[in-house]
């Protein structure tokens, strides 16, 4: 009886698991990967698998940690100790190496770059069958060569598809079509919470009021993501800077146009989003190169770019505008950070 429970608690764990998926916000995808966490802790606990059940409690609080803060080196080289003691505590053989060595892997993987997770957690997930099966845990077993089956056809199709996709480009011009401008649209709500989205009359006005502040990133003829690069009215700006939640109540009469060489101009990269299978180190570095190529032509022809700022609502955003030298300002929420940047009329 106690078996047949365990691998009930196992296979809604992995059911909660699987849902996280399909979770838009980082907040419920982190709650509900929380709940798998705690099933997979029964889970182990009735079996008699300490080390497992050690391992997914372990990783519970450091994810938690992850959530809670930007200091995943610290959190995942400081609490490398905590991995020789609950060696200590587990199963008395090499069996307990396995959970380990592989949340260890995991980890490592996650302070890296997009294919260094997906070859760690193909590794990780390949062990984590071992030590189930030894412990006839079929539910998970089969879950975690689900995951190593799925991450090793996601490396396999990233090397042949994006992980060094070379046709992807980035263009800035006016004439952007309403089809263009639909699939911006439609990029906006895949990989966008509804609180982040504007409606589709809403982008159409922004773009009438000024058709360069566009970026399209573009595989052959294809939109795959895109930037927003709005000059805005200092008020509102100052409205961005001050708010303790997301301001987006940006209207097309706020928009200010590159007209008058001694004013000064307050920007806002109002979004980046970009297809999934897109975000390698290639495309990154082109959006980086073409929002820098953007600003610093404005500043070129004369027009005094005071400041910039901009929400990043995901990893990808967040390491975006690192990279272009911005700096957190704030929280704002758990989710949502923003940052800032004073340029002074100087190049980024």
């Amino acid at each position: 009886m106690v078996y047949i429970l365990a691998q009930i608690l196992g296979a809604i764990g992995w059911l909660f698991y699987f849902s996280s998926f399909f979770s838009k916000r980082l907040n419920k995808i982190v709650f509900v990967q929380i709940l798998s966490s705690i099933f997979y802790c029964l889970n182990y606990f009735l079996l008699g698998a300490w080390a497992g059940l050690f391992i997914n409690a372990f990783e519970l609080f450091k994810g938690i940690g992850y959530y809670k803060t930007d200091k995943d080196k610290y959190i995942f080289y400081y609490t490398i100790p905590i991995y020789v003691l609950i060696g200590m505590v587990s199963e008395k053989s090499i069996l307990c190496m396995i959970p380990i060595l592989a949340s260890i892997i995991t980890g490592y993987g996650t302070l890296k770059s997009r294919k260094a997770i997906l070859v760690t957690s193909f590794i990780a997930n390949s062990t984590w069958v071992i030590y189930d099966l030894y412990y006839l845990d079929y539910v998970l077993a089969f879950s975690d060569t689900i995951l190593a089956i799925f991450n090793l056809g996601m490396i396999l199709y990233g090397y042949s598809k994006y992980l060094n996709r070379k046709n992807v480009y980035t263009v800035n011009r006016k004439d952007i079509t309403l089809d263009t401008l639909r699939r911006i649209y439609n990029l906006d709500n895949e990989y966008y919470d509804d609180n982040y989205c504007w409606d589709f009359e809403e982008i159409k006005k922004i773009y009438q009021k000024e058709r360069s502040s566009y970026i399209l990133v573009k595989d052959r003829n294809t939109v795959v993501g895109y930037v927003n690069i709005l000059s805005i009215d200092k008020s509102v700006y100052d409205s961005i800077d001050s708010s303790n939640v997301f301001f987006d109540q940006i209207d097309e009469k706020d928009i200010i146009e590159y007209s008058n060489k001694d004013k000064e101009y307050y920007l806002t990269i109002n979004s980046i989003v970009l297809k999934n299978e897109y975000q390698n180190k290639d495309t990154v570095d082109k959006i980086i190169l073409a929002i820098k190529k953007y600003i610093n032509l404005k500043i070129k022809h004369g027009y005094n770019i005071k400041e910039v700022n901009s929400y990043a609502i995901n990893l990808f955003e967040k390491n975006i505008l690192e990279k272009l030298g911005m700096n957190k300002a704030r929280n704002i929420t758990n989710e949502c950070f923003l940052y800032k940047l004073e340029l002074d009329n100087k190049m980024i």
